[in-house]
């Protein structure tokens, strides 16, 4: 019997030929999401090869100093101004001596009030990442238990930059207040500053922390350390404000200055993407053992608040150009 099927099978084998199995199909794209990153979107630095990168330097100064949009002149003629001591004009006479106390008025004495500066720009203000996305922390410390969470620091340095713009009357713009609930989110973050509606010109900074390269869990070597600000490479105006912020992030922490950086070749999305001037950032590194266990202190992540907040009013006082 079983070679009766056989020969059926070679008689129509004979007659057709053999037949050619239908090829697989093609494997479908797996379904994205909100939280997917596409492949040529670059989210920070620690995604950027490094034989790309193009460094500007730029020098810490003492944050009192007149800054890179200031007019030194004029500075100099309000301090020399302020320090003379009036003189009496002519025609004025001294007052009699009466050889007594001459009886005074009490006055109260008045506060002159300054009204506050006119805003100049909207701050469109990022906290890079979200909870969502895998990633972007750092190894486990010493206790086994604990790591640095990059979208929990880029959020508490942003809140830090809020409270105090209010009080300085700056306007700002909160880009991602729902970072608990997105990931990477990169189109979003910038569809949203693009078209937020302002009567003021927008500027873009984006907050985060660094990573250099090591292997899942492991630390990088302590040489690899420090702040250093990220800016379009095609854009001039991003790369003074750049400096500004580099300056003034120095000079408080006393962080290691990386200086500015762009790329052309593979350039961030933030900078690339928005239709304001735009800077990123890069506020130590997270996964440098003795930086992260900087970054996770209160008063250090005040300070790096506080040289934002600083560059933020020397922009407003003396604008960008």
């Amino acid at each position: 019997m079983k070679n009766f099927f056989e020969a059926i099978s070679n008689f129509f084998a004979s007659l057709f030929g053999k037949r050619t199995p239908a090829p697989a199909p093609a494997p479908q794209p797996k379904p994205t999401s909100q939280y997917d990153r596409k492949r040529d979107e670059v989210e920070d630095s620690s995604d950027v090869p490094q034989d790309t990168v193009t460094t500007v330097k730029v020098k810490a100064v003492l944050p009192d100093a007149p800054g890179p949009f200031a007019d030194d002149d004029k500075e100099d003629a309000i301090d020399k101004a302020e320090d003379e001591e009036p003189t009496p004009g002519p025609g004025t006479d001294p007052k009699p001596d009466t050889g007594g106390t001459t009886p005074t008025t009490p006055t109260t004495p008045t506060t002159p009030t300054t009204p506050a500066p006119k805003p100049r720009y909207l701050w469109c203000l990022d906290n890079g990442h979200g909870k969502l996305q895998p990633g972007k922390r750092s190894p486990l410390f010493e206790d086994g238990t604990t790591r640095f969470f990059e979208y929990e620091f880029n959020r508490d340095v942003v809140e830090r930059i809020m409270k105090a713009l209010d009080k300085h009357g700056v306007k700002y713009f909160d880009v991602v207040p729902d970072f608990n609930d997105v990931g990477s989110f990169l189109e979003e973050r910038v569809d949203r500053a693009n078209k937020k509606k302002s009567d003021l010109d927008k500027i873009y900074v984006s907050v985060h922390s660094n990573a250099g390269p090591a292997a899942d869990g492991e630390w990088i070597p302590n040489t690899i350390k420090g702040v250093e600000t990220w800016y379009a490479q095609n854009s001039k105006r991003g790369q003074k404000l750049a400096a500004v912020f580099q300056k003034h992030i120095i000079t408080q922490t006393g962080f290691k200055n990386r200086n500015l950086k762009s790329t052309a070749e593979k350039p961030l999305y933030v900078l690339e993407k928005t239709t304001m001037p735009a800077i990123l950032t890069e506020n130590g590194f997270y996964n440098n053992k003795e930086e992260a266990a900087e970054l996770v202190k209160d008063a250090v992540r005040q300070k790096i608040a506080d040289a934002h907040v600083e560059a933020i009013l020397e922009v407003e006082k003396n604008g960008i150009v």
